[in-house]
């Protein structure tokens, strides 16, 4: 997903009524109903400058039936324009977008910059210099036009372009979307039958031996405490919840269950997954 916003001055999108505050969406091709705490909006593209001010629910519903819709909280703040950009695909996870929102601090000669994304831990990059790691702050920020490029192992890179304005902290949400899934890892033999079979469900699971198995860790550029590490997760999927950090070149028990990409594995004396795109049986 490459997206420029070299246009998007938020500084000049200030409202003429300080009591109103503004909202635009946008959702590329993909024509959509916007609804504001549950009472529908209007269709996207959109753009509206006379909101209350206030913490609201935003859903994005596509016209396409088979495009996943996206609920968000946003703040509206008087005389300025908060836009939310977004890509809507077949899931959530392979749906993704920015959210920027402008709030007063301080100082009116300092300018900030905050990064958060889903999942966290991605990579930012501002105007080609150091990389570094969502949740991030940026003090200090030149007033201008930046760049700023948002990366993640199997996930779609995103670049824009914002306007840092003096006196505001720019707070920039970033949903990166998953790449297609790699199908689910070969079903281990069974070591009774010789064979496996699909679930009822269709998932793809498999039950496989533990005996003389074990998962282990590959490279994943993702770094925690200095430390290459892959998260390990409560379901097999990269939305569910974190238990930890598995370390890379590492191996760990694998508990015999490989479902839609992901293997089993035991964790810190319980239970978790671990995305097979990084990690491989042994």
């Amino acid at each position: 997903m490459l997206v420029l916003f070299s246009g998007l001055f938020l500084s000049g999108c200030t409202l003429r009524k300080e009591a109103k505050a503004g909202l635009q969406i946008i959702t590329g091709s993909e024509p959509a109903s916007v609804f504001i705490d549950g009472s529908y909006l209007e269709k996207s593209p959109l753009i509206q400058k006379d909101l209350k001010p206030g913490e609201y629910l935003i859903r994005i519903q596509p016209d396409n039936s088979q495009l996943a819709a996206y609920e968000t909280p946003v703040t509206l703040r008087s005389g300025l324009l908060t836009v939310l950009t977004w890509e809507p695909g077949q899931t959530s996870e392979v749906s993704g977008g920015v959210l920027y929102e402008m709030e007063k601090i301080g100082s009116k000669e300092k300018s900030e910059v905050t990064f958060i994304s889903i999942p966290d831990g991605v990579i930012i990059a501002i105007d080609s210099g150091e990389k570094q790691i969502a949740p991030l702050t940026l003090t200090d920020v030149e007033p201008g036009q930046h760049e700023f490029e948002a990366t993640l192992p199997s996930y779609e890179v995103q670049k824009h372009t914002i306007n840092v304005v003096k006196g505001y902290r720019m707070m920039v949400t970033i949903k990166l979307a998953k790449n297609d899934i790699l199908p689910s890892p070969k079903p281990l033999p069974s070591p009774t039958t010789g064979s496996t079979e699909a679930s009822s469900s269709g998932d793809q699971s498999s039950e496989a031996s533990q005996s003389g198995q074990s998962i282990r860790i590959s490279t994943t550029n993702f770094f925690f405490n200095g430390q290459e590490v892959l998260r390990v997760r409560s379901r097999a999927s990269g939305e569910s919840g974190e238990l930890g950090y598995a370390k890379v070149g590492q191996t760990y028990d694998y508990l015999g269950e490989t479902k839609d990409g992901w293997y089993k594995i035991k964790f810190n004396d319980t239970e978790g997954w671990v995305s097979g795109n990084y990690s491989a049986l042994q």
